[in-house]
Protein backbone atom coordinates (compact mmCIF):
# COMPACT_ATOMS: atom_id res chain seq x y z
CA UNK A 1 0.00 0.00 0.00
CA UNK A 2 0.95 3.51 -0.83
CA UNK A 3 1.21 5.42 2.49
CA UNK A 4 -0.06 8.92 1.72
CA UNK A 5 -0.48 12.15 3.60
CA UNK A 6 -3.33 14.01 2.57
CA UNK A 7 -3.68 18.01 3.82
CA UNK A 8 -7.01 19.20 4.77
CA UNK A 9 -8.29 22.59 5.25
CA UNK A 10 -12.32 23.77 5.72
CA UNK A 11 -11.99 24.72 1.49
CA UNK A 12 -12.94 23.99 -1.89
CA UNK A 13 -9.67 22.76 -3.04
CA UNK A 14 -9.26 20.66 -0.26
CA UNK A 15 -12.90 19.34 -0.49
CA UNK A 16 -12.01 18.45 -4.08
CA UNK A 17 -8.67 16.58 -2.40
CA UNK A 18 -10.70 14.56 -0.58
CA UNK A 19 -12.61 13.21 -3.71
CA UNK A 20 -10.22 12.48 -5.85
CA UNK A 21 -8.44 10.79 -3.25
CA UNK A 22 -10.80 8.64 -2.45
CA UNK A 23 -11.12 8.15 -6.79
CA UNK A 24 -7.53 7.70 -6.73
CA UNK A 25 -7.86 4.60 -3.85
CA UNK A 26 -10.00 2.41 -6.38
CA UNK A 27 -6.63 2.42 -8.57
CA UNK A 28 -3.60 2.44 -6.41
CA UNK A 29 -4.38 0.58 -2.62
CA UNK A 30 -3.62 4.00 -0.09
CA UNK A 31 -2.65 3.79 3.37
CA UNK A 32 -4.28 7.33 3.50
CA UNK A 33 -3.77 9.45 6.65
CA UNK A 34 -5.20 13.15 7.09
CA UNK A 35 -2.87 15.97 8.18
CA UNK A 36 -4.85 19.67 9.39
CA UNK A 37 -2.67 22.68 10.91
CA UNK A 38 -4.27 25.84 12.95
CA UNK A 39 -1.97 28.32 11.75
CA UNK A 40 -3.38 31.18 14.31
CA UNK A 41 -1.76 34.55 14.39
CA UNK A 42 1.19 35.62 16.16
CA UNK A 43 -1.58 38.17 18.24
CA UNK A 44 -3.78 35.10 18.91
CA UNK A 45 -0.98 33.36 21.04
CA UNK A 46 -1.45 33.74 24.84
CA UNK A 47 0.87 33.42 27.57
CA UNK A 48 2.99 30.95 28.37
CA UNK A 49 3.74 27.66 30.19
CA UNK A 50 0.37 25.99 31.06
CA UNK A 51 -1.23 28.58 29.90
CA UNK A 52 -0.58 28.47 26.52
CA UNK A 53 -1.05 24.83 26.94
CA UNK A 54 -4.38 25.13 27.15
CA UNK A 55 -4.72 27.77 24.60
CA UNK A 56 -3.35 25.22 22.42
CA UNK A 57 -5.71 22.83 23.23
CA UNK A 58 -8.37 24.79 22.48
CA UNK A 59 -6.91 25.66 18.75
CA UNK A 60 -6.47 22.02 18.19
CA UNK A 61 -9.79 21.29 19.29
CA UNK A 62 -11.16 23.80 16.70
CA UNK A 63 -9.20 21.77 13.80
CA UNK A 64 -10.14 18.59 15.25
CA UNK A 65 -13.79 19.81 14.11
CA UNK A 66 -13.35 21.15 11.27
CA UNK A 67 -11.37 18.64 9.60
CA UNK A 68 -14.86 15.97 11.19
CA UNK A 69 -17.04 18.01 9.64
CA UNK A 70 -15.32 17.63 6.23
CA UNK A 71 -15.24 14.03 6.31
CA UNK A 72 -18.66 13.80 7.78
CA UNK A 73 -19.32 16.31 4.13
CA UNK A 74 -17.79 14.25 1.61
CA UNK A 75 -17.90 10.91 3.55
CA UNK A 76 -15.15 9.59 0.76
CA UNK A 77 -15.13 5.98 0.44
CA UNK A 78 -11.60 5.20 1.31
CA UNK A 79 -11.19 4.45 5.13
CA UNK A 80 -8.49 6.69 6.81
CA UNK A 81 -5.33 4.58 8.53
CA UNK A 82 -5.45 6.23 11.64
CA UNK A 83 -7.03 9.38 13.51
CA UNK A 84 -6.63 12.83 11.66
CA UNK A 85 -3.23 14.37 12.81
CA UNK A 86 -4.14 18.23 13.74
CA UNK A 87 -1.07 20.13 14.60
CA UNK A 88 -1.18 23.93 16.09
CA UNK A 89 2.26 25.82 14.48
CA UNK A 90 3.86 26.73 11.15
CA UNK A 91 1.74 24.88 8.56
CA UNK A 92 4.86 24.39 6.18
CA UNK A 93 7.31 23.17 9.08
CA UNK A 94 4.13 21.01 11.31
CA UNK A 95 3.42 18.93 7.21
CA UNK A 96 7.45 18.52 6.71
CA UNK A 97 8.00 17.30 10.33
CA UNK A 98 5.03 14.33 9.66
CA UNK A 99 6.41 13.70 6.23
CA UNK A 100 10.17 13.29 7.32
CA UNK A 101 8.68 11.30 10.74
CA UNK A 102 6.19 9.36 9.04
CA UNK A 103 7.96 8.09 5.87
CA UNK A 104 5.11 8.72 3.42
CA UNK A 105 5.78 7.92 -0.43
CA UNK A 106 3.15 10.33 -1.34
CA UNK A 107 1.61 14.01 -0.18
CA UNK A 108 -1.49 15.00 -1.40
CA UNK A 109 -3.19 18.85 -1.45
CA UNK A 110 -6.17 20.45 -3.27
CA UNK A 111 -4.97 23.34 -5.74
CA UNK A 112 -7.65 25.31 -7.26
CA UNK A 113 -6.46 25.38 -10.92
CA UNK A 114 -5.51 28.98 -11.99
CA UNK A 115 -3.40 28.78 -14.84
CA UNK A 116 -1.06 31.50 -13.43
CA UNK A 117 2.72 30.04 -13.94
CA UNK A 118 4.19 32.69 -12.04
CA UNK A 119 2.08 32.08 -9.00
CA UNK A 120 2.15 28.18 -9.82
CA UNK A 121 5.96 28.10 -9.63
CA UNK A 122 5.92 30.69 -6.04
CA UNK A 123 3.62 27.09 -4.80
CA UNK A 124 5.76 24.13 -5.92
CA UNK A 125 9.42 26.11 -5.02
CA UNK A 126 8.03 26.82 -1.24
CA UNK A 127 10.08 25.20 1.21
CA UNK A 128 6.95 22.64 1.48
CA UNK A 129 7.39 21.61 -2.19
CA UNK A 130 11.58 22.04 -2.38
CA UNK A 131 11.86 19.70 0.21
CA UNK A 132 9.31 17.22 -0.05
CA UNK A 133 10.88 13.82 0.96
CA UNK A 134 7.93 12.50 -1.12
CA UNK A 135 6.36 12.90 -4.58
CA UNK A 136 3.60 15.31 -4.27
CA UNK A 137 0.31 15.53 -6.13
CA UNK A 138 -1.26 18.80 -6.37
CA UNK A 139 -5.19 17.93 -7.32
CA UNK A 140 -6.77 20.22 -9.30
CA UNK A 141 -9.72 18.79 -10.26
CA UNK A 142 -11.99 15.63 -9.94
CA UNK A 143 -11.10 13.95 -13.14
CA UNK A 144 -12.62 10.74 -13.60
CA UNK A 145 -10.50 9.01 -16.43
CA UNK A 146 -9.00 5.88 -16.13
CA UNK A 147 -5.52 7.36 -17.48
CA UNK A 148 -2.40 9.03 -16.50
CA UNK A 149 0.02 11.01 -18.67
CA UNK A 150 3.70 11.25 -18.39
CA UNK A 151 5.02 14.62 -19.89
CA UNK A 152 8.30 14.66 -21.55
CA UNK A 153 10.18 17.01 -23.49
CA UNK A 154 13.70 17.62 -24.68
CA UNK A 155 14.44 19.46 -21.34
CA UNK A 156 13.22 16.12 -19.35
CA UNK A 157 15.31 13.60 -17.58
CA UNK A 158 13.42 10.90 -19.31
CA UNK A 159 14.98 8.31 -16.23
CA UNK A 160 13.80 10.66 -13.47
CA UNK A 161 10.37 10.74 -15.06
CA UNK A 162 9.94 6.86 -15.70
CA UNK A 163 11.41 5.79 -12.46
CA UNK A 164 9.70 7.98 -9.86
CA UNK A 165 6.77 7.84 -11.36
CA UNK A 166 6.18 3.88 -11.56
CA UNK A 167 7.28 4.38 -7.82
CA UNK A 168 4.11 5.89 -7.31
CA UNK A 169 1.62 4.69 -10.27
CA UNK A 170 3.43 1.06 -11.13
CA UNK A 171 1.13 -1.30 -9.13
CA UNK A 172 -1.95 1.09 -10.64
CA UNK A 173 -4.58 -0.07 -12.68
CA UNK A 174 -4.20 3.05 -14.75
CA UNK A 175 -3.30 3.04 -18.23
CA UNK A 176 -0.26 5.26 -19.25
CA UNK A 177 0.48 7.58 -21.97
CA UNK A 178 3.63 9.57 -22.82
CA UNK A 179 3.02 13.20 -24.07
CA UNK A 180 5.65 14.60 -25.76
CA UNK A 181 5.54 18.55 -25.61
CA UNK A 182 7.24 20.88 -27.79
CA UNK A 183 6.70 24.71 -27.91
CA UNK A 184 5.52 26.12 -31.17
CA UNK A 185 3.58 29.27 -31.81
CA UNK A 186 0.61 27.64 -33.54
CA UNK A 187 -3.04 28.46 -33.85
CA UNK A 188 -4.09 25.20 -33.02
CA UNK A 189 -2.67 22.21 -31.40
CA UNK A 190 -0.52 19.92 -33.91
CA UNK A 191 -0.11 15.92 -33.20
CA UNK A 192 2.82 14.83 -34.75
CA UNK A 193 4.38 11.60 -35.75
CA UNK A 194 6.28 9.86 -32.83
CA UNK A 195 9.31 10.06 -34.52
CA UNK A 196 9.14 13.72 -34.15
CA UNK A 197 9.83 13.26 -30.51
CA UNK A 198 13.69 12.72 -30.66
CA UNK A 199 16.02 10.39 -28.08
CA UNK A 200 14.07 11.44 -25.11
CA UNK A 201 11.39 9.91 -26.32
CA UNK A 202 12.39 6.71 -27.34
CA UNK A 203 14.34 6.59 -23.81
CA UNK A 204 11.20 6.96 -21.62
CA UNK A 205 9.05 4.33 -23.93
CA UNK A 206 11.92 1.82 -23.40
CA UNK A 207 12.17 2.69 -19.33
CA UNK A 208 8.74 1.96 -19.24
CA UNK A 209 8.53 -1.11 -21.13
CA UNK A 210 11.62 -1.93 -19.06
CA UNK A 211 9.26 -1.63 -15.88
CA UNK A 212 6.83 -3.67 -17.29
CA UNK A 213 4.68 -1.58 -18.84
CA UNK A 214 3.41 -0.55 -21.95
CA UNK A 215 2.54 2.96 -23.02
CA UNK A 216 -0.91 3.06 -24.68
CA UNK A 217 -0.17 6.07 -26.72
CA UNK A 218 2.87 7.42 -28.02
CA UNK A 219 1.61 11.19 -28.26
CA UNK A 220 3.83 14.51 -29.54
CA UNK A 221 2.16 17.41 -29.25
CA UNK A 222 3.44 20.89 -30.66
CA UNK A 223 2.09 24.26 -29.34
CA UNK A 224 2.14 26.33 -26.13
CA UNK A 225 1.62 25.65 -23.10
CA UNK A 226 -1.52 26.90 -22.84
CA UNK A 227 -2.84 24.53 -25.65
CA UNK A 228 -1.56 21.56 -24.31
CA UNK A 229 -2.68 21.94 -20.57
CA UNK A 230 -6.29 21.73 -22.38
CA UNK A 231 -5.45 18.48 -23.77
CA UNK A 232 -4.26 17.08 -20.75
CA UNK A 233 -7.58 17.48 -19.08
CA UNK A 234 -8.63 13.89 -20.54
CA UNK A 235 -6.23 12.39 -17.54
CA UNK A 236 -6.88 11.49 -14.20
CA UNK A 237 -3.42 13.33 -13.34
CA UNK A 238 -0.02 13.72 -15.58
CA UNK A 239 3.06 12.66 -13.92
CA UNK A 240 6.20 15.40 -14.68
CA UNK A 241 9.56 15.59 -13.10
CA UNK A 242 10.24 19.14 -11.18
CA UNK A 243 10.28 22.39 -13.90
CA UNK A 244 12.94 25.15 -14.03
CA UNK A 245 11.06 28.62 -13.33
CA UNK A 246 9.74 30.08 -16.40
CA UNK A 247 10.44 27.48 -18.56
CA UNK A 248 7.84 25.82 -21.32
CA UNK A 249 7.49 22.88 -18.90
CA UNK A 250 6.42 24.68 -15.75
CA UNK A 251 4.06 26.53 -17.64
CA UNK A 252 2.55 23.54 -19.33
CA UNK A 253 2.03 22.08 -15.72
CA UNK A 254 0.63 25.44 -14.54
CA UNK A 255 -1.87 25.43 -17.53
CA UNK A 256 -2.55 21.70 -17.24
CA UNK A 257 -6.28 21.15 -16.66
CA UNK A 258 -5.69 17.72 -15.06
CA UNK A 259 -4.08 17.07 -11.41
CA UNK A 260 -0.02 17.19 -11.36
CA UNK A 261 1.79 14.63 -10.00
CA UNK A 262 5.10 16.00 -8.84
CA UNK A 263 7.78 13.43 -8.82
CA UNK A 264 11.17 13.39 -5.93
Amino acid sequence: MLKTLLCVDENLASSIALRFTAYLNKFISLSLFVVHVEQPDEKEQVGSGWVQRVWEEGVGANGRRAVARMLRTENIDCPLAGRPKIFVGNRTEEIMYELRSGSYDLYIEGYLNIADSEQFYQVISSPLYAQAPCSVLLVKNLSISKKCALLCADSVDSKILVEKSMEILGDSTFGFDIVYFKFKENEQLEILAAEEGGGNLKQAQALLDGNGKTANNIIVLSGTPEQVGDYLKDYALVASTLPARKSMHMSTLANSLASVLLLR
